[in-house]
């Protein structure tokens, strides 16, 4: 998504996890099948690298038009992911295919020690990511609202679904184990014995009894 000034929003962290560093890592298997890293489906703790195959994944569906791995089968999915090689197509540029093939790897990753080292690759030579962070440097398309809710550019298609999946207050979820602990939506973090979620405004449990609404 963008901004109304043309600048990307980053959107979509329902199953985001804080203070995740190399000493205390995740082992929850969550995301979108297509994005998953190797490491996330052999049920192995991983830390922030994948993040970075997942920006590895996004990137070559946006030069590409479609994932490194996709099937509608998702046994078969995940094997591709798990142990098939990325095929790089030749209209790539050597600095976009590079960089593809230091994301998409089991091992040393690109990012694995450093942000700084996605930011200074040769595929962002030219970048000036504080003048973009500041908002100083006019994006290629601004969107022309109306107002601040205008939703003329998105498909009518997606304005005329039915909400199905949101959390209201006083859901429950079902779960008869741990994969989601730790997680701000799972019943065994609320003091109630009936299972009532709570509203949290930090996702770790040691924050919910002073940031949580039972």
């Amino acid at each position: 998504m963008i901004d109304s000034d043309g600048y990307i929003k980053l959107t979509d962290f329902g199953l985001a996890k804080e203070n995740i560093t190399n000493s205390n890592k995740a082992n929850s298997f969550c995301g979108t099948p297509e994005y998953l890293a190797p490491e996330i489906l052999e049920k192995v703790p991983y830390g922030k690298e994948v993040d970075w195959w997942g920006l590895g994944v996004i990137v070559y569906e946006m030069l590409t038009w479609m994932p490194p791995f996709f099937n509608q089968n998702k046994i078969k999915l995940f094997d591709s992911i798990s142990n098939l090689k990325v095929n790089y197509p030749h209209f790539l540029s050597p600095e976009a295919s590079k960089f593809l093939r230091e994301l998409l790897v089991k091992e040393n990753r690109l990012g694995h020690d450093s942000i700084d080292r996605i930011k200074s690759h040769e595929f962002f030579y030219g970048i000036k990511w504080e003048a973009i962070y500041e908002k100083k440097i006019r994006p290629p398309f601004v969107p022309n609202l109306r107002w601040d809710a205008d939703t003329k550019y998105i498909d009518a298609e997606f304005l005329l679904e039915m909400v199905s999946d949101s959390y209201q207050k006083g859901d429950t979820i079902e779960s008869k184990d741990d994969m989601f602990e730790g997680f701000s939506f799972n019943n065994k973090i609320s003091n109630s014995s009936n299972g009532i979620i709570v509203d949290c405004k930090l996702y770790e449990k040691k924050d919910f009894k002073s940031d949580c609404e039972y």
